[in-house]
């Protein structure tokens, strides 16, 4: 399989989910680093209050205090606390059964407004009606005005979806972080490697400009206007998924993944996403490199997927691991034909496992909507033979 530039995009695009992505109880053992550098090897029970319970392998568990771990262990931990317990979600318009949108498109001017920028500091804050963002350089009037217009679109995207969306984290604003460098991404918690990521711990969506085309100029930074920023789209998806699609488990990656990247290959253009069901940008993204030959998987029109069964149960850190590329692809198609092309694009097999998911049901329990009745083996016949008609062959298992 060929990797392409795209994979570093997305291979750990959600990283910054993963100890938020399954119950703590569930976790398999990891090596964990205390804040003075010793390391041991345990998994985690749970997270509460102020201190995390680990497991050994001999079944002892013990207790230590999540602010004695190092950095990167610390986010991870609080995360896991924030979702266990704590701070309730934006409540989500459940509109399951309305009819897929044709197109959404955002009406009038870009709403944006400039609320501080103190060169002193390095801080620069920006707003429209339902996102802030930070700065640590200077945005032109033009970045301004296409970042906010991107926003809010994506947001009434979201909300116009059939999908019961706009779950994110309960805030007056949703917070976009951007970052002059790789330096002061990372600093942030960014992960070495990764595009961007979104933050469950805050609810933010964190971004190094390098990752969105744009260009430094003699007043701030300035807009690549040919590029469509899919890393942002794929990424403020995830701000806007409902925890309850993500939080029973790290099982359901393909899902994850798969929505924030049909958010991403979505035709859009200045205030107006337009759904492609017929799957044309979907199976350009996948088999080449994509409208206008940027981004793209390029796995090919034939495609040696695993078994269903396990790509759909799989656990994240194997889906983010070194068959990533392959596995984001696969995900796009396996959404795209449950959005679209399953039972005449009416979507009632995602319906009813996305309220399974809200229902709290995980694994196989929550899949089985999806199968229609049939087995995993039907499931695979119906998804090849359908993208099959569309230029595509997937062998399942192949």
């Amino acid at each position: 399989m060929r990797f392409t530039h795209a994979r570093k995009r997305t291979l750990l695009s959600l990283v910054c989910l993963l100890a938020a992505s399954m119950p703590a109880g569930g976790q398999q053992p990891r090596v964990w680093t205390a804040a003075d550098g010793r390391t041991f090897e345990a998994a985690l029970v749970r997270v509460e209050g102020g201190n995390a319970v680990f497991r050994f392998e001999n079944g002892r568990t013990f207790s230590t205090p999540v602010e004695g771990m190092s950095p990167r262990d610390r986010t991870l931990l609080l995360a896991v606390r924030t979702v266990s317990g704590g701070e309730p979600e934006r409540p989500a318009m459940l509109n399951f059964g309305a009819p897929w949108p044709r197109g959404v498109r955002m009406d009038g001017p870009s709403q944006s407004k400039v609320v501080s920028e103190d060169p002193k500091t390095g801080r620069y804050v920006y707003e429209s009606p339902n996102y802030r963002f930070t700065c640590d350089a200077r945005l032109t009037s033009d970045v301004l005005r296409n970042f906010a217009m991107m926003f809010e679109t994506t947001h009434k995207f979201a909300g116009n979806l059939p999908l019961g969306m706009l779950g994110g984290v309960n805030q007056p604003k949703l917070d976009i972080l951007l970052f002059e460098n790789m330096t002061g991404y990372i600093r942030a918690g960014g992960t070495p490697g990764s595009a961007g990521c979104f933050v469950p711990s805050t609810g933010a969506v964190m971004v190094p400009m390098s990752s969105l085309g744009l260009e430094r100029t003699g007043t701030g930074f300035s807009l690549d206007m040919d590029r469509h920023n899919s890393v942002l789209v794929h990424e403020l998806a995830h701000q806007l998924t409902p925890r309850a699609y993500y939080a029973q488990g790290m099982r359901n990656g393909w899902f994850i993944e798969g929505l924030a990247e049909y958010f991403a290959v979505t035709p859009y253009h200045w205030g107006y996403f337009q759904p492609d069901p017929h799957g044309n940008a979907v199976k350009s993204y996948v088999t080449a490199y994509g409208e206008k030959g940027k981004g793209g998987r390029n796995l090919g029109t034939t495609i040696r997927a695993p078994k269903l069964r396990h790509f759909m149960l799989m656990d994240y850190r194997e889906f983010t691991g070194h068959s990533a590329n392959l596995n984001y692809g696969l995900a796009l198609l396996v959404t795209h034909y449950f959005f679209h092309m399953e039972g005449g694009g009416r979507a009632a097999r995602v319906t009813a496992y996305l309220k399974g998911l809200r229902e709290r049901r995980t694994d196989e329990e929550a899949l089985a909507p999806l199968l229609g009745g049939g087995s995993y083996e039907k499931l695979e016949t119906e998804i090849a033979e359908t993208w099959r008609r569309r230029g595509v062959e997937i062998r399942f298992g192949g």
